[in-house]
C-alpha cells in the first residue's frame, strides 16, 4: 500500500507522512523545498519530490513517477494549502494566491491521481477542507471560499468516482495547533493539538469516511451555525464573537 501527500514538509502533512510510514505504507511527499532542505525533516524511507502544486505539468510528472515506481497509487492526500490574515477587507492579492494553491493545487493533484486510479480500478482521494469552508464566517471570506470549493469538489467526486472504485474523503478540521495557526491572536474554540488532529484524520482516511469535520464539538457547532436562520446567523457573525476581524 502506498500514499502520496502534498505539502508534506510541515504541519499536518508532515505528521501524516510519518504516521503512514510507521504503519508500513510506502510514502511519497512533495513540497517547495529543495532535496537538501527536505532531507532533515523527513524520516528515512519517505520519497521526496520538489514541486509546486500550482505547476500542472510538474505535478503530473511526479505523481506518475511515484505510481510507476511503487506499483500504483492507493491514497492521494491533497494537503498543500496556505492561509491569510483574518480581516473584514481581504488582501485580494494574497487571496488570489490562496485560491491558486488551495483550489487549483487540488485540481492539479487529483487529475493525475484519478487517471492512475481509474486505470487500476481502485484508490482513494483525500481533500483537506476546513470548518471555515462549511459556513460563511466573518473575516475569512477568501480562505473560506477556497475550502468550500474543496469540500464541494470532493463531495461531488465522491459520487461520480464511485463508479470507478475510487473513494473520496474530505477532512475539515477546526482549530489545530500548527504553524499556520501559531500566529493567530483570536479565540480558537475546541482547539486540538496537531497530534490529536492527525490521529483523527488518519482514522477517517482508513475508514474511507466521506465528509469528516473534526473535532466532534466543532462538527456540532458548524452544523448548528449552518442550519440557523440566516438573519440570526448574520447577526451573530456581526458581533464577531471570536475577535476575528480588526478593521
Amino acid at each position: 500500500m502506498n500514499v502520496f501527500i502534498t505539502g508534506g514538509l510541515s504541519g499536518l502533512g508532515l505528521d501524516l507522512s510519518h504516521r503512514f510510514l510507521a504503519d508500513g505504507y510506502t510514502v511519497g511527499v512533495c513540497d517547495l523545498q529543495s532535496d537538501d532542505e527536505a532531507k532533515p525533516l523527513l524520516k528515512t524511507g519517505i520519497q521526496y519530490f520538489q514541486a509546486d502544486v500550482c505547476d500542472t505539468m510538474r505535478m503530473s510528472v511526479i505523481i506518475h513517477q511515484f505510481a510507476e515506481a511503487n506499483n500504483g497509487l492507493n491514497i492521494m492526500v491533497a494537503n498543500a494549502g496556505i492561509s491569510m490574515p483574518k480581516t473584514k477587507i481581504p488582501d485580494f492579492n494574497r487571496g488570489r494566491k490562496v485560491i491558486e494553491i488551495n483550489v487549483i493545487g487540488v485540481l492539479n493533484t487529483f487529475e493525475p491521481a484519478i487517471d492512475i486510479m481509474k486505470e487500476q480500478g481502485h484508490g482513494q482521494l483525500v481533500g483537506i477542507g476546513s470548518v471555515a469552508g462549511t459556513v460563511g464566517l466573518t473575516g475569512v471570506a477568501i480562505y473560506g471560499a477556497s475550502k468550500s470549493a474543496v469540500i464541494n469538489l470532493c463531495e461531488s467526486l465522491e459520487i461520480d468516482l464511485s463508479t470507478f472504485g475510487i473513494h473520496v474523503t474530505t477532512l475539515a478540521p477546526g482549530f489545530v495547533e500548527t504553524p499556520l495557526t501559531s500566529h493567530l491572536k483570536h479565540k480558537m474554540p475546541f482547539k486540538i493539538s496537531q497530534e490529536e488532529a492527525v490521529n483523527l484524520m488518519y482514522r477517517a482516511i482508513l475508514k474511507k469516511k466521506g465528509l469528516y469535520i473534526l473535532p466532534f464539538k466543532m462538527m456540532l457547532l458548524s452544523r448548528f451555525l449552518y442550519h440557523l436562520p440566516r438573519p440570526i446567523f448574520k447577526y451573530l457573525q456581526k458581533q464577531d464573537p471570536l475577535g476575528l476581524t480588526k478593521q
